[in-house]
């Protein structure tokens, strides 16, 4: 079985508030996640946390989770860059992983983007009005702490329509048609079906709408095939007669006849082709690439058109960072274009130990990667190679000969 994720939000819409409080209703470590929210404040000047917690009650009588949070805030706006600047250093502060951070940076970056281009402003100068304060920071660090609590970062979203209400909306600008400005420049181009829905007034919000894009969500107009395995409520802040106020999530296992299933993950391969770069460039490119948490990147050379020596660069990334992936890759490499697939990864289990090594009387530590075969049985052993050259550059010895003596060590212990 291959785990999926739905969140269906054709009935009530969805907002950042309301996927955080699903993941609580489904399981999601409430106090770690409280904790998150309440280390936001200490990178948000003129902001005082007063209460932060997950209610469980209900809505037209259907069990639910909501998200409490009292706070105040003396900022009316602030620009973008101030608000990444703040999201980021909090997300460090919290040593959120790596697809957790690219998570929130990514979600917090479609909403800035769109609000650039909707005030033809520029990306750091923009002024954030709704979208600055500390609620968003909560709903975004809330939600990755969370998915991250259930190993749901690496698996396959599903999104059903997404309902975005009706009538007018008031914010500081005026008055504009529902849905806003930003939720239509966020979903732009993918392929989320709006509807109306059941209720009236706002539905999504920016931050919603972003995560769920973030997610790599795949619009479906029906459930796929699915063995349920848990269901979270998440309740809004609107109640109506005859509508429940709520975004459900539903995490499950979908049929897969791999031997090997328990250990796949969806990853997308990102491909281009360029003919006019230099060498130089080429490994600068592979330089930030993995800085920005790219899984693999390969570039093979090709004759491309008229006989001209290319090079074909492939890079492996997963959902959270595929679209920021993207535009690295373009515009290092000045190309026109993106090809990317989905590629669903098989994965050998595999752990990590540190080997304590004496080298010419001298006391060392490198860090091993062991990869296991389907019955469990040790199969492959590589030292860390930063590791190696560390020890190779501490001694003024060949990275060959200590390579060498590491495995010779590791066979003597492990094998």
């Amino acid at each position: 079985m291959t785990k999926i994720v739905i969140i269906d939000s054709q009935i009530a819409g969805i907002s950042g508030d309301m996927l955080l409080s699903s993941l609580i209703d489904v399981g999601a470590n409430k106090k770690k996640v409280i904790d998150s929210i309440y280390a936001c404040q200490d990178y948000f000047k003129e902001t005082k946390i007063r209460n932060v917690d997950f209610l469980k009650t209900t809505s037209h009588g259907i069990s639910c989770t909501k998200f409490l949070f009292d706070y105040s805030d003396s900022a009316h706006s602030r620009t973008g860059s101030v608000v990444y600047k703040a999201i980021s250093a909090c997300s460090d502060s919290l040593h959120l992983s790596k697809v957790a951070k690219s998570f929130v940076l990514n979600s917090l970056k479609r909403i800035i983007l769109a609000e650039s281009k909707i005030h033809g402003s520029s990306y750091a100068s923009v002024r954030l009005h709704e979208v600055s304060t500390i609620d968003t920071a909560a709903d975004l660090i809330g939600t990755a702490v969370a998915l991250d609590n259930l190993n749901l970062l690496s698996r396959r979203f599903y999104s059903t329509d997404v309902a975005v209400g009706n009538g007018l909306l008031e914010f500081s600008h005026g008055f504009v048609p529902n849905p806003g400005n930003a939720i239509l420049e966020i979903l732009n181009g993918s392929n989320i079906l709006l509807v109306p829905g059941k209720l009236d007034g706002e539905l999504t919000t920016p931050t919603g709408a972003s995560m769920l894009i973030s997610l790599g969500s795949e619009h479906i107009s029906q459930y796929p095939p699915i063995i349920p395995e848990k269901i979270g409520n998440g309740g809004g802040q609107k109640e109506e007669r005859n509508v429940a106020n709520i975004l459900r999530v539903v995490i499950g296992n979908s049929n897969s006849n791999s031997k090997l299933e328990h250990d796949s993950e969806i990853i997308y391969e990102l491909e281009t082709n360029v003919d006019d770069v230099t060498g130089e460039v080429i490994g600068n490119m592979i330089d930030v690439l993995y800085e920005n948490n790219a899984k693999d990147v390969t570039v093979l050379h090709a004759i491309s058109k008229k006989s001209r020596p290319s090079f074909v660069i492939k890079v492996l990334s997963d959902k959270a960072s595929r679209e920021s992936l993207i535009q690295i890759l373009l515009s290092e490499t000045g190309s026109l274009g993106c090809r990317v697939n989905e590629i669903n990864r098989i994965i050998v289990p595999r752990s990590f130990i540190t080997l304590p090594i004496s080298i010419q009387n001298r006391k060392f530590e490198v860090k091993v990667k062991i990869s296991k075969s389907i019955n469990g049985s040790v199969s492959s052993m590589k030292p860390e190679s930063d590791d190696i050259k560390k020890i190779s550059r501490t001694l003024k010895m060949p990275y060959k000969k200590i390579y060498d003596t590491v495995h010779h060590e590791l066979i003597r212990k492990y094998k």
